[in-house]
């Protein structure tokens, strides 16, 4: 099937690429089957998650263990279970950003990552234990300390 996407034009969509969230994401609970998307810069630390349900849908992803390779989120076991069978080198684990105008105020959800099984392309956002994981985790204001 050809969808037409927002930021990508006109594509082929392969139903086993699709990413499904069992029970949408939260305040998204309608949409269920997205694709995962990259831009054409490989070192990028962005991806985009587009719903084919509907095309005005588009989450900004940031690849969080790149940029904070000690993120590790803890959650209760059943909080996964709809991923299915998941082990430590089948799953990707993606914040979803929010980059407002002023790209220094640009946030990450440390908080309710995306966990994608990647075997079996089932997905969920997961809120994790990890008190020290804010809701909005200011990057540019984290770079700028650690560059100090």
């Amino acid at each position: 099937m050809k969808i037409k996407t927002r930021f990508f034009g006109e594509i082929d969509v392969d139903d086993n690429k699709v990413i499904n969230f069992k029970n949408g994401l939260p305040g998204f609970e309608n949409f269920k089957k997205f694709l995962f998307m990259y831009d054409d810069d490989e070192n990028s630390p962005f991806c985009f998650l587009q719903s084919i349900e509907d095309l005005d849908i588009v989450f900004t992803l940031f690849d969080v263990v790149r940029f904070l390779p000690d993120y590790n989120p803890v959650t209760e076991k059943e909080n996964l279970q709809e991923l299915q069978e998941i082990s430590e080198d089948s799953i990707m684990i993606y914040c979803i950003a929010t980059i407002p105008q002023d790209i220094k105020e640009m946030t990450i959800n440390l908080k309710a990552p995306i966990v994608i099984n990647l075997k079996n392309n089932n997905a969920k956002q997961v809120i994790c234990n990890n008190e020290d994981y804010p809701i909005k985790y200011y990057v540019y204001k984290e770079l700028k300390k650690g560059g100090e």
